[in-house]
């Protein structure tokens, strides 16, 4: 009977030990207040290495023509929390978009379609982590998906405002988890809302 109950405590703290190194969020993604997609974004904590993924399927009908998007994202961090490689891809319509990113000799090679760039600096905030822990005012953070950094910067009503080639995107946080996410384009603001 004590070795029942021994080996049931063990079991119990194994499964709240394996649920700390991992968190998964998902969000409905709205356009013209219908939803037309899944992003679904998860943590893991493996040995000291840290890996975000993200998945997004979306589809929406716009003047009379079907626009699909499928969206691929996964990122890997050291030990010492600075990327060792980024994969984006989104497969959009006819159009797939492809930036890479790997960390060789202190440097981190970015690859985007045909545009190569290289970061001399240690990577240590990617856009992925915005999902899960706020971030500072100021807060330098790298794009995977256009392998380049942009700003975020707090506002009075404490949301984040960053912008990026052209593009918009405000940040709404509660309890320190991204809870609404708008992105602003020419056709309209598409939106992603926190469903858990």
């Amino acid at each position: 009977m004590k070795f029942i109950h021994h080996s049931l405590l063990i079991l119990a703290l194994s499964v709240c030990c394996a649920a700390s190194y991992g968190q998964k969020l998902k969000y409905d993604v709205i356009l013209f207040g219908g939803k037309i997609g899944e992003t679904t974004v998860e943590a893991k904590d493996s040995a000291g290495f840290k890996r975000y993924t993200l998945k997004s399927n979306t589809e929406a009908k716009m003047l009379f023509v079907d626009k699909k998007s499928k969206m691929c994202t996964n990122v890997c961090f050291d030990k010492e929390g600075k990327i060792l490689r980024s994969d984006f891809q989104n497969v959009k319509d006819d159009e797939t978009l492809v930036t890479k990113a790997v960390r060789e000799n202190n440097k981190l090679l970015v690859s985007s379609n045909d545009t190569k760039t290289t970061f001399t600096d240690p990577v240590d905030f990617c856009s992925l982590q915005l999902y899960f822990a706020e971030p500072k005012s100021g807060q330098k953070v790298f794009s995977e998906r256009v392998g380049k950094y942009f700003e975020m910067i707090k506002q009075s009503d404490g949301t984040y405002i960053a912008t990026l080639d052209g593009h918009t995107a405000v940040y709404t946080y509660k309890g320190g988890k991204l809870y609404a996410l708008e992105m602003k384009s020419t056709m309209g603001s598409v939106y992603l809302r926190l469903a858990q």
